[in-house]
């Protein structure tokens, strides 16, 4: 019976100095240089004290998040709301007058208000661009020239939805959590668009 020879270990590549070194150990990551071993040993610490100071700082994040009232989702919400709508409406003019200058500053603005219609907050066929300093501010949204252009933009069936629904709904934090998410993706995608049609 003849027995096997031995094969020497195969080459490995340093981790520190990327050196090749024939291993003495199994496991041997370094080669027989103590330098290399001691800045092997420094760089795992530092990729350590780095992974946990990531840990660390993900957790603070969703304690701060946790701490959030429901006031402040709903308010980070709106702003990506307001946001996609910007980009949606972009070429439009204004829904209630039907002012079109650069110059001027345009809102998000509802056809059916916050206050008297919350949770139509973030609906978006409620939403339209609007000038800001005359129709959403001075004339309070000027409802009455937003109607008709509203049900030519959206037709009578969307806005009869609008101007019917009722419910009672209270968002919750991980609705807005959802909204931001979906808003988000909206803004990735109306931005595209735009950079495409440019």
């Amino acid at each position: 019976m003849t027995l096997k020879a031995i094969k020497p270990p195969r080459k490995k590549r340093c981790k520190a100095c990327k050196g090749k070194f024939t291993p003495v150990r199994q496991m041997q990551c370094v080669c027989n240089n103590w330098q290399c071993a001691a800045d092997h040993a420094n760089n795992l610490r530092i990729k350590r004290e780095a992974s946990e100071a990531k840990r660390v700082r993900k957790e603070t994040k969703q304690k701060i998040e946790a701490a959030k009232p429901l006031s402040w989702w709903l308010k980070i919400v709106e702003r990506y709301c307001n946001r996609v709508v910007k980009l949606r409406d972009f070429d439009q003019p204004c829904i209630s007058c039907g002012t079109f200058k650069p110059t001027i500053k345009y809102d998000a603005g509802h056809y059916r208000t916050v206050k008297a219609a919350p949770h139509l907050r973030f609906n978006l066929d409620n939403i339209h661009k609007q000038c800001s300093n005359n129709c959403n501010v001075h004339l309070s949204g000027n409802t009455f020239h937003y109607r008709p252009r509203l049900i030519k933009k959206i037709g009578i069936e969307r806005f009869e939805a609008i101007e019917n629904n009722n419910e009672i709904h209270r968002y919750t934090i991980d609705e807005c959590k959802e909204l931001i998410v979906k808003f988000k993706a909206m803004i990735k995608e109306l931005e595209q668009q735009q950079k495409a049609a440019a």
